[in-house]
């Protein structure tokens, strides 16, 4: 039989191993992430989201996108000097939800990463073409349930006309206004997205009650960071 002395020993040997084990799982994928290169851990965070989830905070809105199913494909990356910085390029396929409206998009994402305490993580997110278009979706649907022209004026290009016409005439005559996009379909390009429309509109007018559907197309470009309408918002 083993004696006492023997038996701490051995205790101490499997403390021991365990340690190294231990660090061995902390650094062994840090050092293949270094024999990779960065272009490799940059597509490797950004797949993984695939199995861990996607939730996107949209600037202005309390609830998050959130994706039920997504896919990115066709990846590449451009590392910029000094190796602190990258982007990623590639195409995205997204079905998920904003609250009660269904979000679908297909199309081309731009993903800037950067490396901080020995990772690569978003600069600001994995998706923020899908972001900014989804932003000025829905500041657009906020501003046409209060009848905002001035908050609309802002999500057009200057110069471009604000909103005008019988329709828009209609909207601020309406009381009790509730205009909800019940899905949105992107479809995004390099320097633009194409969007169609589900929406619902509730509420009254002097002469009749309003409850009506309908769907409409809608086109955003990019400028700088934010997708503005063009050529208009109705």
């Amino acid at each position: 039989m083993r004696t006492t002395e023997e038996w701490s020993r051995l205790g101490g040997l499997v403390i021991a191993g365990l340690a190294v084990l231990g660090a061995c799982a902390l650094l062994v994928p840090r050092l293949l992430g270094f024999a990779a290169g960065p272009e490799v851990e940059v597509i490797t965070a950004l797949k993984q989201t695939e199995s861990y989830g996607l939730s996107l905070s949209i600037p202005g809105v309390s609830v998050p996108l959130t994706a039920r199913e997504h896919h990115f494909a066709r990846i590449t990356v451009a590392v910029e000097p000094g190796g602190k910085r990258a982007v990623a390029h590639s195409t995205l396929d997204f079905t998920g939800v904003l609250g009660a409206t269904q979000v679908g998009t297909a199309g081309v994402e731009r993903s800037p990463y950067v490396y901080q305490r020995g990772d690569w993580v978003p600069e600001t997110t994995e998706s923020p073409r899908l972001v900014a278009v989804v932003r000025a979706l829905e500041a657009r649907r906020r501003a046409l349930e209060s009848a905002d022209a001035e908050a609309l004026s802002r999500l057009v290009p200057p110069g471009n006309p604000g909103v005008a016409g019988p329709e828009w005439e209609e909207l601020k005559m309406m009381r009790d206004r509730v205009y909800r996009a019940e899905a949105w379909y992107i479809r995004l390009e390099r320097e633009e997205a194409q969007v169609t429309e589900h929406w619902r509109l509730q509420g009254s007018l002097p002469s009749r009650p309003v409850d009506t559907r309908g769907q409409r197309s809608l086109s955003l470009t990019l400028h700088g960071d934010e997708f503005l309408f063009s050529p208009g918002l109705m």
